[in-house]
């Protein structure tokens, strides 16, 4: 038996249909300029957090932090000043940063279970387009990337969306 793209979408009602998600790899500029952009992070924020991770990646307290900082904000201007652009801005922001977040700990999920990787923001920057791409390809190819992976001798864990297997 075998996970197949009929399952993803059933089970978990992501398109399987649609534009596919092509990774290229990014520099750590491009990751800060991605997360100071689409996340509202502070560009000394943004470069810590990579230099922690030790590249292209947001850790989940990181995401939350920043999550919790973006609604509060939001908040406080919409109750001062209505809904602005500014306003829908950090609206914006904080729905990438939520989406992001669920990524990284249910779709495509990694062996440190503590970060995303932040490529997939590349995805998240029009909210319009998000559910045109397939996300139910991507989910169980990451899953089958991962099992490849724990098959070596050498590995010890195993990642991705594993729920998949035991239905």
């Amino acid at each position: 038996m075998t996970v197949t793209l009929d399952d993803v979408s059933c089970l978990l009602h992501l398109p399987i249909d649609g534009m596919f998600l092509s990774h290229e790899t990014i520099t750590w500029d491009d990751v800060v300029e991605w997360m100071v952009t689409h996340l509202g992070s502070y560009p000394g924020e943004a470069h810590v957090e990579v230099t922690c991770t030790k590249g292209a990646h947001c850790r989940f307290g990181y995401l939350r932090r920043i999550f919790k900082e973006r609604m509060l904000e939001q908040l406080a201007l919409e109750t001062e000043h209505g809904v602005t652009q500014e306003v829908r801005r950090m609206r914006d922001q904080a729905v990438r940063i939520y989406l992001l977040y669920l990524m990284g700990i249910m779709l495509f999920t990694g062996k440190s279970q503590n970060d995303v990787d932040v490529v997939y923001l590349r995805y998240l920057r029009d909210l319009d387009v998000v559910a045109d791409y397939s996300w139910g390809v991507a989910t169980p190819t990451h899953l089958y990337r991962e099992l490849t992976k724990v098959a070596r001798w050498n590995c010890g864990q195993v990642s991705g969306y594993l729920t998949l297997l035991q239905v």
